[in-house]
């Protein structure tokens, strides 16, 4: 049988629990057909003597959502041995955004992740407005690692409220809209979203976020979203 990739003489580590083993890996098609003693001709030949042979690690927690947009090869973790990375955090995030809140969006990440404004006003495209748009865009960057995205609660907040969603509580009438921008994300491949109640998560001008404002009874009309579907995570950054 004939491999496209014949990983020969590494530690072997399945994930499974089981003790470190020494041998080969085989790929064909993009798909694992054997591990362990596995031998015969491949295309390429890579001598792994000497290193780890691992499943690709799953970062749970990252701020990618703005470098996306210059480092498609997600360089921080990719080049660590992470495969996959989960976005939209904590509650902060750059979708949805219209134009003329994008500075309050890159203000939130600026003080809630301290990435210097400058690089985010030269490095984000806005390509998008939409959180569907913006999982597009960041796809269309070619990505080296699978992305996983929560929607982040402020900026759904924001896009619904404007400034007033760092002052107060949603009403009826816009939880139902952010509910259904929610679904919507969730529809596009979103798989879950993300608040957070740290004191010390500020945004713009140094005011807490605006998913910090949500209301027990909004909490409960988006979880509702995940309920409707039978699928989803809810993240929430918490006290210690």
């Amino acid at each position: 049988m004939g491999y496209d990739i014949l990983i020969k003489n590494g530690t072997l580590i399945d994930g499974t629990g089981s003790p470190a083993r020494r041998g080969n890996l085989a790929i064909k098609a993009g798909r694992i057909t054997g591990v362990g003693d596995v031998d015969g001709l491949a295309k390429r030949v890579i001598d792994a003597d000497g290193a780890v042979v691992a499943p690709g690690f799953i970062d749970p927690h990252t701020h990618y959502d703005a470098q996306i947009c210059w480092d498609g090869a997600v360089t921080p973790s990719s080049w660590h041995g992470v495969t996959s990375v989960v976005m939209g955090n904590c509650g902060v995030g750059i979708a949805p955004c219209r134009p003329d809140a994008r500075e309050i969006a890159m203000r939130d990440l600026v003080n809630v992740e301290a990435i210097p404004y400058g690089v985010l006003e030269e490095g984000i495209t806005w390509d998008w407005e939409t959180f569907p748009e913006y999982m597009a865009a960041a796809q269309d960057r070619a990505p080296s690692l699978n992305l996983a995205f929560l929607a982040p609660l402020t900026p759904f907040r924001h896009y619904v409220m404007g400034g007033e969603s760092l002052e107060r509580g949603a009403t009826p009438k816009e939880t139902k809209r952010i509910t259904a921008l929610l679904g919507e994300a969730m529809d596009a491949g979103a798989f879950g979203f993300s608040s957070t109640i740290l004191n010390q998560h500020l945004g713009f001008e140094g005011r807490p976020l605006a998913c910090r404002n949500a209301s027990r009874d909004e909490l409960k009309a988006y979880a509702g979203v995940l309920k409707e579907r039978g699928k989803g995570a809810i993240e929430v950054a918490l006290t210690r």
